[in-house]
């Protein structure tokens, strides 16, 4: 099993629509995957038709059964363990760094015999307990946005996880926009300048909000448009990192 988190301190950089629609390749590879939520805002849990979670913040302060947190999606072989506002507690219901690495460690452990692949939706926020929890997954996966904002804050995270090995970061470029000359700009001249940033690139799309329309991964209701088939190539770019077959 592996377990790969999402994280970025911006927010709008596409973070939990990449979660939700790798997940779906995943699960369309036959790879048993969960998606886990710890976005207290819960996208990534509706999007994939769950509207009604259990708290989450019991799991984090009790030994219940992590399954009994777990509920199946609308996508074959992916299972959601939802996200609620009980989750804006969660830098308080953990001591510091090294509780929630032992707490997400023991959950994955467990998890490992029902998965192939744990994808973690992470919140935009830089606390002990946070990086606890990206101490204890095998990727960190990092949408980056040509933009100024977007790229300081993949600059503060390098910074301040510089713990984590070169193999670990999964830097991609999100969101760019042809239309604009500062991406292109970025790309052409500054890219250069992070040799870890996959050449992999999501464009900017409306299909997004198509997405947000219908509960569903882009990848499965409409996989011919040019989002689905930039994750497409971002999955398949991924699944060797990831030691998947």
């Amino acid at each position: 099993m592996r377990a790969m988190a999402v994280y970025q301190l911006k927010g709008g950089v596409g973070k939990t629509t990449t979660a939700v629609n790798l997940a779906a390749l995943a699960a369309r590879d036959k790879i048993p995957t969960l998606l886990w939520d710890l976005d207290p805002q819960g996208a990534a849990s509706w999007i994939l038709g769950i509207d009604k979670g259990h708290k989450q913040d019991a799991l984090w302060s009790s030994d219940e059964p992590i399954s009994r947190y777990i509920q199946p999606s609308t996508v074959p072989r992916l299972d959601v363990l939802s996200a609620d506002s009980s989750l804006r507690k969660f830098h308080q219901s953990l001591s510091g760094k090294k509780e929630a690495r032992q707490r997400m460690a023991e959950a994955l452990g467990r998890l490992a015999e029902d998965y192939g692949l744990i994808i973690i939706d992470c919140p935009p926020m830089i606390t002990p307990q946070m990086e606890g929890v990206l101490r204890a997954v095998d990727r960190i996966l990092i949408p980056v946005e040509p933009s100024v904002l977007s790229i300081r804050a993949y600059d503060q995270i390098k910074s301040q996880f510089d713990w984590a090995k070169k193999s670990q970061w999964l830097p991609f470029v999100t969101m760019i926009d042809r239309r604009k000359p500062a991406h292109l700009r970025w790309v052409n001249t500054e890219l250069q300048n992070y040799p870890e940033v996959l050449r992999t690139f999501v464009a900017f799309s409306a299909s997004a909000e198509r997405m947000l329309e219908l509960r569903s991964p882009i990848v499965e209701q409409q996989p011919a448009v040019p989002l689905a088939r930039n994750y497409q190539a971002l999955w398949k770019a991924l699944k060797p990192k990831l030691n998947l077959r």
